[in-house]
């Protein structure tokens, strides 16, 4: 009315107020804003000179949201209220932040790298920084401070229920968010839900509900709609609200990773004068508890008077190794290992 509709905007009205009463009947009269599903927006849209200025509504997911903007292209989220819980957040209020729930994602921040990994091409399978590994196909990603760039393929961190006291991850909503997410869309996996993070400053999230039958092990898995795409400081937490990163203690971050793979920080030198084909056995406990009876890997740089290669690392318990030489003749017999690691991936 008093201005051109058009395809976007079917219904469109020019003046200084507009009516919607109830029929006469009942005293009620409800204005209904539908949309199609959970990452579509139903909202309401406030501009200055067709330029957005605050919006309330369901911005891309079903989760009750009170932004505004400056601009039009920078948004502060103001308050958010969570759909199944009634919780209200305020993320923009120092004041009213609430305290920042566990990170269920191990080296969420790609700062633990025992394997040494400089950036570049992964492999299928192959793992990079710390509990990330490469998803089927391979995947490009470098590193600079705390900001990762995955520029192909695809990144996955297998997460383990128990380590966090759960018997099962299934039919479970969990927030996912992301920091500083530039160059693209974020798509996003945890077992059988999926969903897509859109660009942007600041921590940006997405709801992921699990389904009944997402027991057992479950694979986070990151891409890029369209590489590179850039972010920092993975989390995963229980519930449907996202809060703020919170840094582990680094020995204890350390700690989860070497839960899954150790790398000794030093080699090891074996040294003695040992009868003919006698052994030398020395125990080496582990820096934490692993989950599982990890696979060694080391290299062997100098040895003298070993018995057919007789020079090994090997793990009796998820807690301790044993390195062992032996000697070919009678006199001293020495090995040195470098490179040491265990693995005990999932």
């Amino acid at each position: 009315m008093n201005t051109t509709a058009d395809a976007l905007n079917p219904l469109a009205v020019a003046g200084e107020g507009s009516l919607f009463s109830h029929a006469g009947e009942t005293g009620d009269h409800r204005l209904k804003i539908n949309k199609a599903a959970g990452p579509d927006t139903a909202s309401l849209l406030f501009q200055e000179a067709f330029s957005g200025r605050a919006e309330i509504g369901l911005a891309g997911d079903d989760r009750l949201h009170i932004k505004v903007s400056a601009d039009g292209e920078t948004w502060t989220e103001a308050l958010l209220v969570d759909p199944g819980s009634g919780a209200v957040s305020l993320p923009a209020s120092p004041w009213a932040r609430e305290v920042p729930q566990p990170n269920l994602v191990i080296n969420g921040d790609f700062q633990v790298n025992q394997r040494g990994f400089a950036g570049g091409a992964l492999a299928a399978g192959a793992y990079g920084f710390d509990r990330w590994k490469a998803d089927t196909g391979g995947a490009q990603l470098s590193r600079s401070g705390f900001v990762m760039t995955l520029t192909g393929g695809r990144i996955v961190q297998v997460l383990e229920p128990a380590v966090w006291g759960a018997a099962s991850f299934a039919a479970t909503s969990f927030s996912l968010s992301v920091e500083g997410l530039s160059g693209g869309e974020l798509e996003v996996s945890l077992g059988s839900a999926s969903a897509t993070i859109a660009p942007g400053v600041g921590r940006r999230s997405v709801v992921l509900t699990t389904g009944a039958g997402d027991t057992g092990l479950l694979s986070l898995r990151l891409s890029a709609s369209s590489a590179p795409v850039s972010f920092a400081r993975v989390k995963l937490e229980l519930g449907a609200h996202a809060t703020g990163w919170s840094q582990r203690p680094r020995t204890e971050e350390r700690r989860l990773c070497e839960h899954y793979y150790c790398r000794l920080d030093a080699g090891l030198f074996l040294d003695a004068y040992q009868a003919a084909t006698a052994y030398l056995m020395v125990p080496l406990v582990l820096p934490t508890r692993m989950r599982a009876l990890p696979v060694p890997s080391y290299t062997v740089t100098n040895e003298a008077n070993i018995y057919a290669g007789e020079r090994s690392i090997i793990a009796s318990s998820p807690s301790l190794a044993v390195a062992t030489i032996r000697a070919a003749v009678a006199g001293r017999c020495y090995a040195q290992f470098n490179d040491i690691a265990f693995q005990a991936e999932l």
